[in-house]
């Protein structure tokens, strides 16, 4: 019992670690305007309303990443059940961006796409996971 759930807390910081990292490199590359208020929803709206598809794509890689990052960590912690374990953990990231997506606007592309990352990278943690135990 308790491996499974050091599985989950495990994918769930790595995958977090991840993503906040990529995050911060993307806040590097499109920083945000100093006069802009982040407690000012409307001047958030309209800051992220005219943002390159770049911003966004670095934010679709930190979820994707996040999400491998995690599946991969589950599956390292608890062999016996790598993919269900790395696949639990993608569906916690997947909620965890659809409260972002509900908080924050994004564009509907963005919705689809950033909601289709999570399990596969997951899964495909979980596989590499497998993978390197076999080597």
């Amino acid at each position: 019992m308790a491996r499974r759930i050091f599985s989950i807390i495990g994918g769930l910081l790595a995958g977090g670690i991840v993503v906040y990292l990529i995050e911060m490199l993307s806040s590097f590359v499109y920083p945000l305007p100093a006069e802009i208020d982040t407690g000012d929803i409307e001047s958030m709206n309209a800051f992220i309303a005219q943002l390159p598809v770049g911003a966004f794509l670095f934010i679709l890689l930190a979820w994707a990443l996040g999400s491998f990052a995690g599946g991969l960590v589950a599956g390292i912690i608890h062999p016996d059940q790598r993919i269900r374990f790395a696949l639990v953990v993608g569906v916690i990231l997947m909620l965890f961006g659809l409260i972002n997506l509900l908080t924050i606007p994004h564009p509907l592309w963005f919705w689809i796409a950033g909601l289709a990352v999570y399990i596969p990278a997951a899964y495909a943690g979980g596989i590499l996971s497998s993978i390197m135990d076999k080597s």
